[in-house]
């Protein structure tokens, strides 16, 4: 399966939506669809993926608990946070399934070449998210699509994202809303 990476000026829809994009580059698939995405927050994203891509079963990961980023929530907003979540996603029944752990931890629940895409967007460190894209890349299918949220907003993304597209010879493409991508040999 091919895909073309969506450039930024053609034909926004939602432009505060970071998986916007993503979610218009699978539209309309007939196949099944397996996806990944790392921090999941309020679900914003998850919604609108699993909205917009029916034929998705997407995997989500966030541990929900306290953690120094560009967003501190302490302990009883995170876990409301996991609570609305949850509720919130319920209606898409066995099409989404959560880990409420670190992506550290959740690793193990994934083969090899069993992803269509994974959109990392969890805790926005330089060591966190060179690690999420070292751990989760073989995960990915041939063909697939590696990408992630806040490259140009957060220094340590930006540097983590290029070290590690650099260790692939890979060239990032972007997409609106500060997403960095490429698709995997």
């Amino acid at each position: 399966m091919k895909y073309n990476i969506i450039e930024a000026s053609e034909n926004p829809v939602h432009e505060w939506l970071p998986a916007e994009d993503l979610g218009r580059v699978f539209r309309g698939r007939t196949e099944s669809i397996v996806g990944l995405e790392i921090g999941t927050d309020t679900g914003i994203s998850t919604r609108y993926l699993l909205d917009m891509i029916p034929g998705l079963k997407l995997y989500g990961i966030d541990p929900y608990i306290n953690y120094i980023d560009w967003n501190n929530m302490n302990l009883n907003e995170r876990e409301d946070a996991y609570k609305n979540f949850m509720h919130s996603i319920s209606r898409y029944g066995d099409r989404y399934v959560h880990y409420r752990m670190t992506s550290d931890d959740a690793i193990s629940n994934f083969e090899d070449e069993s992803l269509d895409f994974i959109f990392i967007d969890g805790l926005h460190t330089y060591d966190q998210v060179l690690l999420d894209c070292k751990n989760y890349y073989p995960k990915l299918k041939k063909n697939g699509i590696l990408c992630g949220h806040d490259y140009n907003a957060i220094e340590e993304v930006r540097k983590a994202a290029d070290e590690f597209a650099k260790e692939l010879n890979k060239e990032i493409k972007f997409m609106r809303q500060d997403i960095w991508t490429w698709i995997k040999d």
